[in-house]
Formats: C-alpha cells, structure tokens, sequence
C-alpha cells in the first residue's frame, strides 16, 4: 500500500480506492484512487503493510495514525489463510508536523533510483518568514504566556513518552499476529457452525479486538462502503 503525502491529508492508496487521512482534524475518508490527482503536491513516502488504527493521547493533541510498516509471515493455516505479526509500526502525526523519517521500504513505481524519498520542504524565502516569526513570538511572551509554554511543553514531553511505549510495545513485544482473511480470535468449531456473510472484523470475537476503538472510523466507513472487505485493511487480534 502506498503512502502519500500532501498538503492537507496523508493518502493511503491501493488498487481503486484510497484513503485520506485529514492533517487538520484527523478525519478518514473513503475516496477513489484517481482523486490523487486533486491532492496538492502529493508526495510517495514508500510502502505500508496495514493499519491499525488512529489515537489520540491528549485532548489537546493532533491524532496519530498507526501503520505497519514492517510484517512477518509466521505461517499457513488450512485453506491457505497467511498469518502475519507485526514487527515494525510507523506513526504519523495527523497535524502541520512534518513527518519523521519512517524508514518505510521505498515504492518502487515512485523511487526508482532513488535511496530516500523526499519531503515537502518550505521555500528558502518561507523558512527565514517562519524563523523571524518564531523568534518575534518567542522575545514577546509574557509571564502568563509562559505559563502556558510550560504546559505545552510538559504535554509534549508526556507525548513522546507514550509514544515511545507504544512503539516499544509492538516492537518488542512480538505479540502482534493478523490474518486479512481468516479470523484469529474464534475456535474452529465455532466458526464452523454456519456460513456468516457478514465482514470479518462483526465476526471476530471483542474480547481480542483490541483496536477495535481505533480502528472505529475505518469501521463507520465500511458500515457504509464495504471498506474492510478489501484485502489491504488487515483486522488484529492480540496473541
């Protein structure tokens, strides 16, 4: 699955349809591929295996999306059903923020030659603008402005700690297994019983559904389009 970045969204793409992902609000949005066209300056950030959902830490900060950027095969189960863990995760901020370097394997439609891909960069002209206002701000700031630079740094600061677990929990936890299709989190028997018709992730049992609360627009989006019928939104279940 390709990543694209652009001005106002992040735009995972695969096949006819793709997902906008808002840098403004953090809303997703199910819209067909061909509409990349009408995004500005979108630019390939390289290749996703998933997602697993968005967060929010603090009321008071953007969302972050979570995406698998890196994925084992762990083996075969009857009926050719892969079953995949999640070993490495890509976090993006759903803001202005320019984003880290993910380290995501490079699309080769969009790379080829190419070791890293680019960034969306001010204008010289824009970055001396942005750094003269900054240093304005940064000399006016008065006794209760500071106050409130203290609170911003100190959610900032529990920001990075969380992340920084959250990262460490599927990295080195190795407890992350998927399938996109066949569901983990029922028996056998039970799934035997009966022909079910309905999308695998109404199917599969809630007490694994971890990110089933992240994962709640891309299941509000299907409700209406049959998003996660698709094989490229993989559905989780804790190990």
């Amino acid at each position: 699955m390709e990543l694209f970045q652009a001005k106002d969204h992040y735009i995972l793409q695969q096949g006819e349809r793709a997902l906008w992902c808002s840098r403004r609000d953090g809303g997703l949005q199910l819209r067909p591929a061909t509409d990349l066209l009408l995004a500005w300056n979108p630019i390939c950030l390289g290749l996703v295996e998933g997602v697993i959902g968005k967060i929010q830490l603090h009321s008071d900060l953007p969302w972050w999306l979570i995406l698998i950027r890196q994925k084992a095969l762990v083996g075969k189960l009857p009926g050719d059903h892969e079953v995949c863990k999640v070993t490495k995760i890509a976090v993006l901020s759903l803001s202005e923020m320019e984003p880290q370097d993910l380290e995501l394997e490079l699309c080769k439609k969009h790379h080829f030659g190419i070791n890293k891909p680019e960034k969306i960069i001010p204008s010289p002209d824009d970055s001396k603008f942005l750094l003269k206002t900054f240093t304005h701000i940064k000399s006016n700031v008065s006794a209760p402005n500071k106050k409130k630079v203290k609170e911003s740094k100190e959610k900032e600061k529990l920001e990075r700690r969380l992340l920084e677990e959250l990262l460490k929990m599927f990295m080195d936890s190795e407890s992350f297994y998927y399938s996109l299709t066949y569901d983990l989190t029922n028996s056998v028997q039970r799934q035997s019983a009966g022909e079910d018709p309905r999308p695998l992730w109404q199917k599969v049992d809630d007490r694994f559904f971890w990110n089933k609360y992240m994962i709640q627009d891309l299941t509000e989006i299907d409700t209406r389009c049959g998003l996660l019928d698709h094989p490229h939104h993989p559905r989780f279940c804790a190990d």
